[in-house]
């Protein structure tokens, strides 16, 4: 159980760190975004399997068990939870509930985390799913006091597997973003590219580059998953 919360905290603490230089200001909707990806890969000869939504936020108002117990009573008011699973560590606590819909499921986890004198709380909205419904950002907006950060990503399947490089048909879904790359890491069954496009008014900053897209794609079992992520791949590829 342990292992687990470690985990989660540096992974939490990893992707605070590695947002520091993501600006957003007046942007497409993630919604809007989340639709113009799966036309993307639609058009490139991909089937859409699932998306995922992820929204991020973070609180101050957690010091204690207490003030976390306060903080999930609240929760479950704004978004009508009736039942959280709570993981218990030497560092901190971890809360997860679980709503399951016709067309996608939601998870809602709070993380509280205290080392030495510092306290960390993250909020996250997690949704996965094949049908897209406007209530999930109205539940979202239920959730967060203040605005989060949201990723979102898409996944697929290409029928045949690629033969050849595997790079050249993630600069061609790319190309459907017009998007430019920035960096790249290639093996031979999977690559995954970095880019920026200016349809996007949204960036992370990395080494003086902006991105606000990543593209991976994978051959095994005789077929090419792809995922794309905005501004990061957040989910298993």
């Amino acid at each position: 159980m342990r292992k687990v919360i470690q985990t989660f905290i540096l992974l939490s603490l990893g992707v605070v760190v590695f947002f520091m230089g993501y600006k957003q200001t007046e942007a497409m909707k993630p919604e809007e975004k989340l639709e113009q990806m799966t036309a993307v890969l639609r058009e490139k000869g991909a089937q859409i399997q699932d998306w995922t939504w992820l929204a991020k936020g973070e609180t101050d108002s957690v010091h204690d068990v207490h003030t976390f117990n306060q903080l999930l009573a609240q929760l479950e008011t704004k978004a009508s939870v009736t039942d959280w699973s709570i993981e218990e560590a030497e560092e901190g606590y971890k809360a997860t509930a679980v709503k399951k819909f016709p067309n996608y499921e939601e998870r809602l986890v709070v993380t509280w985390t205290k080392v030495n004198t510092t306290h960390k709380t993250f909020i996250i909205y997690e949704v996965k799913g094949t049908k897209w419904d406007e209530s999930i950002v109205r539940e979202m907006d239920k959730i967060f006091s203040q605005k989060p950060t949201i990723y979102t990503c898409v996944r697929a399947v290409l029928s045949d597997k690629i033969e050849g490089v595997l790079q050249n048909k993630a600069r061609d879904i790319l190309e459907g973003f017009e998007a430019k790359p920035v960096e790249a890491l290639q093996e031979r069954a999977f690559v995954t590219v970095s880019a920026y496009t200016v349809k996007w008014n949204d960036a992370l900053s990395i080494n003086k580059e902006k991105m606000n897209v990543q593209v991976a794609l994978r051959n095994a079992d005789n077929k090419t998953t792809v995922v794309v992520g905005t501004p990061i791949i957040t989910s298993e590829y």
